[in-house]
């Protein structure tokens, strides 16, 4: 949810810098997730192939939320 809000916060600001700022925060959030899918499978609250699946969409996200940064850029 924290990624999806940064997101939203960010498209608020008045520039790319401020909301290149935000998705930066976002991609922070990703890491976080990421992180809270490990240890739910280190304590066995997820299978290891569910904690794969996970971090392949995390991995298809931070692709996205890094081309968009990109494109921020460039703009």
């Amino acid at each position: 949810m924290s990624i999806a809000l940064n997101i939203a916060e960010g498209s608020g600001k008045s520039s790319d810098k401020d909301f290149n700022h935000f998705l930066n925060i976002a991609v922070g959030s990703l890491f976080e997730t990421i992180a809270s899918f490990d240890i739910l499978r280190d304590n066995h609250l997820i299978s290891e192939s569910e904690f794969c699946s996970l971090v392949d969409f995390g991995n298809t996200i931070s692709s996205q939320l890094g081309g968009f940064k990109k494109k921020l850029v460039k703009s």
